[in-house]
């Protein structure tokens, strides 16, 4: 039975697929000439396959991938069903293909060999996602323990890491959690306190984590580079030899940059207020270095997408993406008025590229993509407002001009129901009119 068989997968993890599932119904779709476009945290976020132009073959593929996970579908019943379905589509053999920058190239299309390595990836890096989601909502999980598949095919690199343990809140888990490669059998068990102690267990020296820049790939049309950054943990090998696990380009990620914790943060971050120190740990989690790529990767996915629809418009996929997290005094302030807030806050695709943004951006007061980019950094030092006319929160912050700021405003769920550039003017109108009253 080949070793990623849906069944074999779900007997070694012992979880069920929904979770494998949420993440990639989670995602959205991102067309893509070649692979390396889009790498690392991006693949957290959105379902892509190289030279895939056709929004239809990739959803199309996309169901495949998410049918094998119900049904538990082998590899040759997932090739049995989707190459029939790609023939009729044209997306299959070698064919002349147009890039996204006018590039008339022979390409490899579908295939038996791609259709594994599309199976192969997705089903491991959802059932590790799933895991992942599964470790960080239980409460009695604290710490995590590396375990390789010590046969003749592990790469010595991974099999150095296996056994050893973190906290699950340690950094090293952003950018080491399994799959760290094509074919990476690596995978994660969760030990609680009490594990630690009667296995006599204890945890690794603290982890030396590198960092480099690499070439992940070329555009052979133009020349031009794919670059990217790949991390590296440091560790002693059973001889006592340090050795550098590398993380294959494109898999410098982590299931802490997808959609399903996003919703997994909002949660705790709930049950967490009046504990300063829990609070504190999702707040760090939500504005780390893996979920601030990840936003990133979210904000140039929705402009850059190549989506397009009948009006020439980027196609609205629904994708949200937390944003920043208020502080508990600010929840707190608000509880006292009956007026529960989420702490955690995010933003929907369509205020970035739907008919609200474009309204905006003919009234001159849209947020450019650097504007968005930078939301999540400026936001912690926002003024924050009731409207006491709707009931919703106003977070401001400058601009970088004496005259204008920006005008976030979030319903109670933590949803952004629209921003844009406003006069500082029209700010302290509100505010002195009594419309706005300011959040302690």
């Amino acid at each position: 039975m080949d070793k990623t068989d849906p069944a074999v997968l779900m007997a070694l993890f012992g979880m069920p697929p929904k979770e494998a599932m949420a993440y990639l119904e989670g995602k959205g779709l991102r067309i893509t000439f070649n692979w390396a476009e889009m790498l690392d945290e991006a693949h957290a976020r959105a379902f892509t396959v190289a030279k895939a132009m056709r929004l239809d073959v990739l959803r199309d593929i996309r169901t495949g991938v998410l049918d094998a996970l119900a049904t538990g579908k082998t590899l040759r019943q997932f090739e049995a069903e989707l190459t029939p379905l790609l023939q009729a589509k044209g997306w299959w053999g070698k064919q002349i293909v147009v890039d996204s920058q006018g590039q008339a190239q022979q390409v490899q299309l579908g295939s038996p060999h791609r259709l594994k390595t599309i199976y192969q990836t997705n089903l491991q890096s959802a059932f590790m996602a799933g895991r992942m989601q599964a470790q960080m909502a239980a409460t009695s999980c604290v710490y995590l323990m590396y375990v390789a598949v010590m046969d003749g095919r592990t790469r010595a690199s991974h099999a150095a890491l296996d056994g050893k343990i973190w906290r699950k809140d340690d950094a090293v888990w952003a950018s080491i959690y399994p799959p760290n490669g094509h074919n990476c059998r690596c995978r994660t068990r969760g030990l609680t306190e009490g594990q630690l102690k009667r296995e006599g267990l204890s945890l690794s020296d603290p982890p030396d984590i590198v960092t480099r820049e690499v070439t992940a790939g070329k555009n052979v049309a133009t020349g031009e580079l794919f670059r990217t950054h790949q991390t590296g943990v440091t560790v002693k090998d059973a001889l006592g030899k340090s050795i550098t696990m590398w993380v294959d380009p494109g898999f410098d990620s982590s299931p802490l940059a997808g959609h399903p914790m996003d919703k997994l943060l909002a949660k705790k971050a709930v049950d967490a207020l009046g504990n300063a120190a829990g609070f504190d740990l999702v707040r760090q989690a939500v504005l780390s270095d893996t979920r601030m790529r990840a936003w990133r990767a979210f904000i140039e996915n929705t402009e850059r997408s190549g989506i397009r629809n009948k009006l020439g418009e980027n196609a609205i996929q629904g994708q949200s993406m937390t944003v920043g997290i208020l502080s508990p005094q600010t929840v707190l302030a608000l509880a006292e008025q009956d007026l529960n807030f989420s702490p955690v806050l995010s933003v929907e695709d369509r205020l970035i590229v739907g008919k609200k943004a474009k309204r905006h951006g003919n009234d001159g007061d849209a947020l450019q993509p650097g504007d968005w980019l930078a939301a999540p950094e400026l936001l912690s030092g926002a003024y924050a407002y009731l409207d006491k006319k709707t009931g919703q929160l106003v977070l401001v912050y400058a601009h970088g001009t004496s005259e204008q700021s920006v005008q976030l405003v979030f319903e109670k769920t933590g949803a952004a129901a629209s921003a844009y550039l406003t006069d500082n003017a029209l700010v302290m109108q509100k505010v002195q009119s009594g419309r706005w009253e300011m959040v302690k």
